[in-house]
């Protein structure tokens, strides 16, 4: 597996300055919302969702999650509570 501290960046040009995976616009975030899709089966992550990732790189980022869940579970929530406001906007039109 790659270094985490290499694979997992901060840059606040980059996707509103979330954590990406080094060298992509794929957040954290992304990887662990399709994990969690996925019911924890990395390999189906990389197979239907994020082949553009080797497997270090995902690796990394669950390792990543797994010292910040704090951080990325926030990110996850507010993206659930936007698209509900979203669904709810469009029903209420």
């Amino acid at each position: 597996m790659i270094s985490v501290s290499q694979a997992i960046v901060r840059d606040p040009e980059r996707c509103g300055g979330k954590r990406t995976v080094a060298g992509t616009r794929t957040g954290v975030h992304h990887v662990i919302s399709y994990l969690n899709l996925y019911g924890g089966d990395l390999e189906r992550v990389h197979a239907e969702a994020l082949e553009h990732l080797t497997m270090g790189q995902l690796q990394a980022a669950v390792a990543w999650y797994h010292d910040h869940r704090d951080e990325i579970d926030a990110i996850l929530r507010e993206r659930a509570e936007e698209y509900e406001r979203g669904v709810s906007e469009a029903v209420a039109a």
